[in-house]
């Protein structure tokens, strides 16, 4: 292989994130970063990194600069507001450059988790009840609980604690108005779902796959709610890191295991995902699946939950850069693709 590649990132920097004690989230783009870069160039590619700072204007005006023949994109915003992720791709866009992952729509889409849901039911595929609420608009009457309160635009499990899931109203409103102080954002209030938890790895543009899925096995204290909290992701000695166990490829029956892959697949159409993304989805209390999230731009470090799904469908880290990099090309076929 040949060609130079630009590896695209927000360089981690002091923000709202680290005052709220989630600055590792930020900072973990470096690894990915590292080994990227790495694995671009044992495939015989140029790599030139490119790390961004805000504001977006500079960030633009340094793209438009750029004379690579892809870009390998691993920007996750300048944090808040966090809709820079998918102003990024737009400029990218707008600058004719091919790179990889998912089109700024579908960023922009998923970005905002009501919209996201409106756009999932709007395609068939089912996804928990929800509400947004603020403080000034908390409107309790239809809820029912338990539930579970996120912020509506963040991903990486920010905002997400063991006190996310709500059994009164009291709680309701104790956690939506945390949400609002911290992030300055509305809440999505969503029906807490108490069954097995997966989540797909979906990889391609239009004829994706679903690789091996993975479950999110729990074992915490009876009183612990079992959710992916932001501790469970970033902070290795917390007790809810330790209860939190990746398991791929999952213990599942055969039509449980397709029924995953439909909704997946479904997911990741619906939202114009392309490249590769990770769909999220809980059992209710029947049994029934319903997909609770999708990331069109997921971790992809090495220890990542994603790449334990690479590792299971027998690929190594290489390869699937590898693979990454080709979907981008095969994407962009239209303008000079990388040689």
């Amino acid at each position: 292989m040949s060609g130079s590649i630009g590896l695209v990132y927000n360089e981690p920097t002091a923000s709202l994130y680290n005052t709220l004690g989630e600055g590792e989230a930020v900072a973990g783009v470096l690894e990915s970063v590292a080994a990227v870069g790495e694995a671009l160039e044992s495939l015989g590619y140029d790599v030139v990194e490119v790390p961004l700072r805000p504001p977006l204007a500079t960030a633009r005006a340094r793209l438009r600069r750029l004379r690579v023949d892809l870009i390998f994109n691993l920007f996750e915003g300048f944090g808040m507001p966090p809709e820079s992720e998918a102003d990024l791709a737009a400029i990218i866009e707008q600058a004719g450059i091919p790179f990889t992952g998912s089109p700024s729509l579908a960023l922009l889409l998923c970005q905002d988790k009501s919209m996201a849901k409106y756009r999932l039911r709007l395609c068939g595929i089912p996804t928990p009840e929800w509400q947004v609420m603020t403080p000034e608009a908390l409107d309790a009457s239809a809820v029912c609980y338990p539930c579970i309160v996120k912020p509506i635009g963040e991903h990486a499990s920010h905002g997400i604690s063991e006190r996310s899931v709500v059994s009164n109203r009291g709680a309701l409103e104790r956690q939506v108005r945390s949400v609002h102080a911290a992030y300055a954002r509305p809440s999505l209030v969503e029906q807490f779902l108490p069954g097995r938890e997966f989540c797909a790895l979906v990889v391609g543009n239009g004829c994706a796959e679903v690789f091996p899925v993975e479950e999110i096995v729990y074992d915490l204290p009876p009183d612990s709610p079992r959710i992916l909290t932001y501790a469970a992701k970033w902070l290795s000695g917390d007790a809810y890191c330790r209860g939190t166990m990746p398991v791929c490829p999952a213990r599942v029956e055969a039509v449980l295991e397709q029924r995953i892959r439909e909704l997946a697949l479904g997911s990741f159409y619906a939202l114009g995902c392309r490249g590769y993304a990770r769909v999220d989805m809980r059992q209710d209390e029947d049994g029934v699946l319903k997909v609770v999230d999708v990331n069109p731009n997921p971790d992809i470090s090495p220890r990542a939950g994603a790449m334990l799904q690479v590792a299971a469908a027998g690929m190594d880290y290489a390869a699937f850069i590898s693979r990454v990099v080709s979907l981008a090309i095969e994407r962009f076929s239209h303008l000079a693709p990388v040689q």
